[in-house]
């Protein structure tokens, strides 16, 4: 699997960072949206100081504990031979310290422990770290029995690590949570023995697409045919590529409860649809400009803002979407989504967020407040609609069925990796694999182990919400 396909199906749900986080997620602001250890009721996070270590930095620098008094640490575990995984949440990580701003260093540390010491020497850490553009310290052991110097470590935070030469035929390894081998790309589960890696038969049948949606839901399965997602959650993840590119089906009211419907919309040339939340500063303040651009464009451009999402805890309805517009004496359709997920079914989720069709294809999208001058961007420079291959007419018209549940996410899976002849890369370089426990961990102020998040269910957004109740 490519690191790059992996990516894909993380940003496919991620927050974008210009503009207000949304509140999608409705979990209580008020508790860690990861396990608090002060009430979890088994022994994998304890409350009570961080375990302390001696281990060094991608420089040979040492460092232990006693260094990070009076900041926050976010703590994980990774290796850098790792084909899918562990670059994926180094990316997590790095658009976590984005989203923190002037706190990252200042208030908040990273730290990734590697669970290949063997391996992952400190100059290999650095060139990972280079690679991956992240700044904060990778650590490893430099001691003459780098693993047995790392056991307690391990042991200390609950992460369970075996390395095995011989698993999985040299081809994969073990992953918690996930029944028999996770085989390396270009292999997969022996059907005799799932404890065992084989050569995939059909990795020689590859169709080749350069770019465009058939490589990036060809990178979906990628993630998917790894074994890091079901068939579910694969199929959301291919759903919100094909929302990126074709506007969703929608029927909304306005605030005067007229109806509108997104096929009226799309039979005209050019549809601008603002996603925004009235208290929303970026979006109070964009009205002018907007103001502005509707007076100079309305004639041949359709303009529709649509609420109905929380921020904070609150939730827009009717009434405070009717109230915003009166106060701002603003002119164009203002709709209600009731069920509050249009805007992320387009893969929106920060406000105020921008969408501009041409028919019923997306050719242009933004995050954050614009000017006058970058609305007119978005129109002026906006991308050509794509001219559909046979393989994606195909998948396209089978979604229709698939989303009337006439098709199951299975049967889904199979009609489009047979459509785009999928099968799977070559396997990464490496001689032997390395299975370990997924978690992250949260240390307070003062030292303290405070929250814990297991597997890889989480996106930066969801670490920066816990991370900013500790600040």
């Amino acid at each position: 699997m490519t690191n790059r396909g992996l990516l894909i199906l993380l940003l496919s749900t991620l927050f974008v960072t210009s503009g207000c986080l949304d509140g999608l997620n409705q979990q209580d602001d008020k508790n860690f949206w990861g396990e608090d250890c002060e009430e979890v009721v088994d022994a994998k996070c304890i409350a009570g100081p961080a375990p302390d270590f001696a281990l060094v930095d991608q420089f040979n620098n040492p460092v232990n504990m006693s260094h990070f008094e009076g900041k926050i640490v976010v703590i994980t575990f990774v290796y850098t031979h790792c084909p899918d995984v562990c670059p994926a949440v180094t990316y997590q990580m790095k658009k976590l310290s984005e989203e923190l701003g002037d706190d990252y260093n200042e208030s908040v540390v990273f730290l990734s422990v590697t669970v290949d010491p063997e391996r992952d020497t400190p100059e290999r850490l650095a060139s990972f770290a280079s690679d991956y553009d992240a700044s904060w310290q990778f650590l490893t052991s430099t001691d003459d029995s780098p693993v047995g110097d790392m056991a307690s470590v391990w042991y200390d935070y609950g992460i369970e690590v075996m390395i095995d030469e011989e698993a999985c035929g040299g081809n994969g390894h073990h992953m918690e949570d996930y029944e028999g081998c996770h085989c390396n790309p270009g292999y997969m589960q022996n059907p005799w023995n799932i404890d065992d890696c084989i050569e995939d038969p059909d990795h020689d049948k590859n169709a080749t697409f350069e770019e465009g949606l058939e490589s990036d839901i060809i990178t979906a399965l990628d993630v998917w045919s790894s074994g890091l997602v079901n068939d579910s959650q694969a199929m959301a993840s291919i759903d919100i590529l094909v929302s990126q590119v074709f506007g969703s089906e929608w029927d909304l009211v306005d605030i005067n409860g007229s109806q509108h419907s997104s096929s009226t919309y799309y039979e005209q040339n050019l549809t601008l649809i603002e996603f925004f939340h009235t208290d929303c500063s970026h979006c109070q303040n964009q009205i002018p400009a907007l103001k502005e651009f509707h007076a100079d464009h309305s004639s041949n451009i359709s303009i529709v803002s649509v609420g109905g999402y929380g921020l904070g805890g609150d939730i827009d309805n009717v009434s405070t979407i009717y109230d915003f517009t009166i106060e701002h004496n603003t002119t164009w359709p203002y709709l209600y989504d009731e069920s509050h997920q249009l805007m992320q079914i387009f893969g929106m989720n920060s406000y105020p967020s921008w969408v501009l069709l041409e028919g019923d294809q997306i050719v242009s999208r933004a995050s954050g407040s614009k000017s006058y001058e970058q609305l007119v961007g978005l129109v002026e420079d906006r991308s050509e609609p794509v001219n559909l291959s046979e393989q994606m007419n195909l998948i396209l018209e089978n979604l229709e069925h698939w989303e009337a549940s006439h098709m199951s996410d299975e049967e889904m899976i199979e009609v489009i990796a047979a459509a785009l002849n999928y099968e799977f890369e070559e396997a990464p370089d490496g001689d032997y694999g390395v299975s370990h426990s997924a978690k992250l961990y949260i240390i307070d102020r003062d030292g303290n182990m405070r929250v814990v998040w297991r597997g890889y269910d989480w996106t930066y957004a969801s670490i920066y919400h816990d991370v900013v109740m500790l600040l």
